[in-house]
C-alpha cells in the first residue's frame, strides 16, 4: 500500500532525504565507523558488504564474512575497460542529475560526480572480477578477526559489528584481503569531504527509485534505459510486488502456495526428480574418464543431495516487524534492520538446513554447494516449465531439464570443489581432474565464440558453470525421459515425435525477448549465457537432437566436433 502510493512518495521525499542525509552531516573521520554501522544496518551498501555465511570448510557452522562492495556500476570492468567509457560518461551525467535533484547546484553536482567516480574506481582496483569470483578458493580466507584492525586501522570494527547486532566471534572470512588493504590506503589518502560525498551519493542512489517522479525517472533513465535498454518504466505495481516478495517472501509465499500448489504437483515433481537423479547415477557409474575412487565419491555426493520442492517446511516468523502504510522508505529501513540483525545473529550458530535462499513464488531454482541441496520453488512449477496436464515429453523437456541442470551444478567447475557435506575439499584424483579441465575448456571455447549485439562476445569463462549445467541437465532429462516414455506410436506426417516435442519444450521454456543493451549488460555480468545460446549451444552437443530432427551432419546445430562432460 505504501509502495504503490506515488503521491505519498512525492510529498514525503524532502523529509525522507533530510532525515537520511542527516546521518552523514558534518562527517568527521573519527565518526566514520559509527556512521558506517548505521548505514549498513539501514540497508545502504557502502565500502564493503558484511554478513554471515556457512564456513566453506565446516558447512555445519555459520561464520562472519566481509566482502568487497560499494560500487554503483555493475562490476569492476565498467571502471577500466575502454569499451565501457561511454557508460562511464553517462554515469557521470546521471550522478550529476540525481545530486541536482537533491538540492546541489549543477556545477558542484558535476564536481561531486567526478569525485564519486574517482573514489569508486579506487575501490574497483582491488576488487575481484566476476570470473575470479567464480573460484571459491579465491573468496575464502578464514582469518582471526583482529586482521581487520591490522589491515584497516582507520575503522573501529568492534563498533561496526556492535551496531549491526553481531555476537562475539574470533574468526571471519575475509573474502578479498587485497580489497580491504586497498580500502585502508583509500581511507588514509581521501579527504573526509570526498568520503562524505561518496556516502551522500549512495544514500540518495539507494532511495531514488522510491522518491518523487523526477528521481524515479532519472533512476530509470540510467539503470533501465542506458544499462538495460528498457523502453519504458514498468508499472509501479509490478515494482511493488517484486519489492514485497523480496522483503516479505515467506508471508507472500504462504498465500501463493495455498492458491497455486497442491500435493499432486509436488508428488509428480518428486517422481520426475527421482528419474533424473537415477539417470545421473547411471551416468557417473559408466563414465570412462573417471577412475573408481573419484566415481565412488561422486556417487556418494549425488546420493547425499537434499531435495527441496515447493516451499520451506517452516515459515519465517515476521511478527517482530513494524510496518505501516504511511512511509514506504520507513518500511524498507525497518525491513533492513530486521533482516540484517537476523543475519548477524547467525554468527557462531549451527547452519539451519531448512532455510531457503529463494521465496516460494520465485520462478527459478538453485543448487547450493555448501548445503549440497537443490531447491525448486513453487513459482517455477508452472507453465512453461511444468503443468499437471502437459505431456510427458513437454514436462521432461522443461522442468526435468531444470532439475538436471541443478543436479549437474554439484559437478560443474565450482560445485565439484565441494564434498557431499558441502565442505570445500578436493575429492578428485589428479588425473581425473586434468581430464575434466580439458573437457571444460571445450565448453569455454564453444561459448566464447558466440556473440550478442555489436559483436560483443559471450564470456565463456564467466558462463562456464551454467553452460556445463545446461549441457548436463538436458542430457540427463533426455535419458530420464526415454526411461519412462511409452513406445513411439504412428503419427501423422505433420505431427511431432516424442523426441521432437521434448526438445521443442526445452527451447520454448527459454523463449526471451531482450534489447541490445540488455544483451551487452548480460555478456559483462551474467554467469548465464544468453537464452538463444542456452538452447542452440546446448543442443549442438547432443547427437539425440540431430537424430530427432534428422539434421544433416555438419549442419549448424549438428557440428562434427561436440563438447561432452557428463
Amino acid at each position: 500500500s505504501a509502495c504503490i502510493n506515488t503521491d505519498l512518495l512525492e510529498s514525503t521525499q524532502g523529509t525522507t532525504l533530510s532525515s537520511e542525509l542527516a546521518l552523514i552531516q558534518d562527517l568527521k573521520i573519527e565518526d566514520l565507523s559509527r556512521v558506517l554501522g548505521q548505514l549498513q544496518l539501514r540497508g545502504y551498501s557502502v565500502l564493503f558488504d558484511i554478513g554471515s555465511s556457512p564456513d566453506y570448510q565446516d558447512s555445519s557452522r555459520m561464520i562472519a564474512e566481509i566482502d568487497q562492495g560499494g560500487l554503483s556500476l555493475p562490476n569492476r570492468d565498467y571502471y577500466f575497460k575502454e569499451e565501457k567509457a561511454p557508460i562511464r560518461e553517462k554515469f557521470l551525467a546521471h550522478v550529476t542529475r540525481i545530486l541536482e535533484l537533491s538540492g546541489i547546484e549543477k556545477e558542484q553536482a558535476s564536481k561531486d560526480a567526478h569525485s564519486i567516480l574517482a573514489f569508486e574506481t579506487e575501490l574497483a582496483k582491488n576488487s575481484l572480477s566476476p570470473v575470479e569470483r567464480r573460484d571459491p578458493q579465491k573468496v575464502y580466507h578464514l582469518l582471526p578477526k583482529n586482521k581487520l584492525g591490522e589491515w584497516v586501522p582507520h575503522l573501529d570494527w568492534e563498533s561496526i559489528f556492535s551496531t549491526l547486532g553481531s555476537p562475539s566471534f574470533d574468526q571471519i572470512n575475509i573474502a578479498v584481503p587485497q580489497y580491504l588493504q586497498g580500502l585502508e590506503i583509500l581511507l588514509r589518502t581521501a579527504a573526509p569531504l570526498q568520503i562524505q560525498t561518496y556516502l551522500r551519493w549512495h544514500i540518495i542512489h539507494a532511495l531514488a527509485a522510491n522518491l518523487g517522479k523526477d528521481f524515479r525517472e532519472e533512476n530509470f533513465n540510467f539503470s533501465g534505459k542506458i544499462l538495460s535498454g528498457q523502453k519504458e518504466m514498468r508499472p509501479r505495481w509490478k515494482s511493488c510486488v517484486q519489492s514485497t516478495d523480496r522483503a516479505l517472501g515467506d508471508a507472500l509465499g504462504e498465500a501463493f502456495v495455498r492458491q497455486t500448489f497442491g500435493e499432486e504437483g509436488k508428488t509428480q515433481t518428486q517422481s520426475i526428480l527421482k528419474t533424473v537423479q537415477e539417470a545421473l547415477e547411471k551416468t557417473l557409474i559408466s563414465l570412462e574418464w573417471m577412475d573408481q575412487p573419484t566415481r565412488q565419491s561422486a556417487v556418494k555426493k549425488l546420493n547425499a543431495i537434499q531435495n527441496k520442492i515447493g516451499y520451506p517446511e517452516h515459515w519465517t516468523d515476521l511478527s517482530a516487524l513494524q510496518l505501516d502504510s504511511s512511509s514506504h522508505i520507513a518500511n524498507q529501513i525497518s525491513l533492513s534492520h530486521f533482516w540484517t540483525l537476523r543475519t548477524m545473529k547467525k554468527i557462531g550458530q549451527p547452519v539451519d538446513r531448512t532455510e531457503w535462499e529463494m521465496t516460494p513464488s520465485t520462478v527459478n531454482a538453485y543448487y547450493n554447494p555448501q548445503m549440497n541441496e537443490i531447491v525448486f520453488p513453487t513459482g517455477i512449477l508452472q507453465s512453461p516449465f511444468y503443468s499437471k496436464t502437459a505431456s510427458l515429453a513437454s514436462n521432461y523437456g522443461a522442468i526435468a531439464m531444470v532439475i538436471g541442470h541443478e543436479l549437474t551444478h554439484g559437478f560443474d567447475d565450482e560445485g565439484r570443489q565441494f564434498d557431499e557435506s558441502g565442505n570445500l575439499k578436493d575429492w578428485w584424483s589428479k588425473d581425473v581432474a586434468e581430464v575434466f579441465d580439458r573437457k571444460t575448456q571445450c565448453v569455454v571455447d564453444q561459448y566464447s565464440a558466440y556473440t550478442v549485439a555489436d559483436g560483443v562476445h559471450v564470456n565463456g569463462a564467466l558462463t562456464l558453470g551454467e553452460n556445463i549445467a545446461d549441457l548436463g541437465g538436458l542430457k540427463l532429462a533426455y535419458k530420464a525421459f526415454r526411461s519412462v516414455a511409452p513406445a513411439d506410436e504412428e503419427r501423422a506426417a505433420d505431427s511431432f515425435t516424442q523426441d521432437q516435442e521434448f526438445f521443442i519444450s526445452f527451447a520454448q521454456s527459454w523463449c526471451t525477448q531482450s534489447s541490445e543493451e540488455y544483451e551487452k549488460l548480460g555478456a559483462a555480468t551474467d554467469p548465464h549465457s544468453p537464452p538463444k545460446y542456452r538452447v542452440n549451444g546446448t543442443v549442438t552437443n547432443l547427437p539425440e537432437f540431430e537424430r530427432a530432427f534428422r539434421c544433416s551432419p555438419g549442419a549448424p546445430l549438428a557440428p562434427k566436433v561436440r563438447c561432452s562432460i557428463w
